[in-house]
């Protein structure tokens, strides 16, 4: 679990806010600003934050849904950005994307069978009498019946569904799957179910995961080494156990003192977070979270922090490192 699968480098996806024709000043959008980070072979790497902070955009910019605006993506060594269409076509097999809302995206026209088989029919992996051989192996592994090959999206649950969409995912045979927000529209029976469905093919299809969720109860259950984003820059990364047990970062501490209490008897100490999130249209100047942050000093509205190494394997950007209570 050492070696690096996936490097990240400064990633940045902007838009063009075009208000209209007669207005000269185009505002520019930051979705994501800067982002690097590293995923190494077999592990989880979990991306969270609140809604609109970038993760989802990160995830689709790395397996090539969105072209960045600039920064380097380094997948088994070779660089990927800039990658001409037909090179990057290649490397669709070693990069798939299980989707949140798992009936949009899946094709209704579509039976079961086809919706799994299209990969291998794109990149013509053997003769079809083979591939259907291939889905009712990879429906068996998601736990779904070879009966159910011509049905379509609509005649299953979510959690089916989801299934199905684990399934294409895996049909290629990739080494790094992003998964965007697979269980956050479960029933959280069904979520426990899809996660441990999801760890068992990992270990099963030596996977490599990048797990985007807002649920930080689902990333301390799945994720080996997690990054906290905030309007599109990363302001904590670290070991599960350096991110969840000693927070360094104010908005980490106040995501972490969210998480409900199943205990009645045990005392919230939740850290509110007062106002909103700037829009990433005309972020903050300074540190992007000096707007809500009840530790900001003169300095954070003038200057962008960088990750420092708070111990090995643990960084935090924020410029009062240590002189707020821990």
């Amino acid at each position: 679990m050492e070696e690096n699968l996936l490097v990240v480098e400064n990633l940045k996806v902007y838009y063009n806010d075009n208000p209209g024709l007669l207005k000269k000043n185009k505002e520019v959008l930051k979705a994501v600003d800067g982002v690097s980070f590293h995923v190494k072979k077999g592990e989880t790497f979990g991306i969270v934050g609140e809604s609109g902070c970038g993760k989802s955009t990160t995830g689709r910019a790395i397996v090539g849904l969105i072209t960045p605006t600039g920064g380097k993506i380094t997948m088994d060594g070779r660089s990927i950005s800039g990658m001409r269409r037909k090179d990057r076509y290649s490397m669709a097999k070693k990069m798939q994307i299980i989707f949140q809302d798992s009936y949009s995206s899946l094709d209704p026209r579509f039976s079961v069978g086809k919706t799994i088989e299209e990969p291998l029919s794109v990149h013509k992996i053997s003769d079809k009498a083979a591939r259907r051989e291939a889905v009712y192996k990879l429906m068996e592994d998601v736990g779904l019946r070879k009966e159910q090959y011509d049905r379509y999206p609509h005649e299953f649950s979510g959690g089916q569904r989801q299934r199905i969409g684990i399934a294409r995912a895996l049909a290629l045979n990739p080494e790094l799957i992003v998964c965007d927000e697979p269980v956050s529209a479960l029933d959280v029976s069904i979520q426990a179910q899809i996660l441990n469905l999801m760890k068992d093919l990992q270990n099963k299809y030596k996977l490599t995961y990048i797990f985007i969720s807002h649920n930080l109860s689902v990333v301390k259950h799945v994720c080996d080494r997690v990054a906290v984003m905030y309007l599109g820059h990363i302001v904590e990364i670290g070991d599960k156990g350096h991110i969840f047990k000693n927070p360094k970062h104010p908005y980490t501490k106040a995501l972490l003192s969210s998480i409900p209490e199943p205990n009645p008897d045990e005392t919230s100490m939740a850290e509110m977070l007062e106002g909103d999130v700037p829009s990433p249209v005309n972020p903050p100047k300074g540190c992007v979270f000096n707007t809500r942050c009840k530790y900001a000093c003169e300095e954070c509205f003038h200057t962008l922090p960088e990750l420092e190494e708070v111990c090995e394997g643990h960084s935090a950007a924020c410029l009062r490192l240590g002189k707020f209570n821990n």
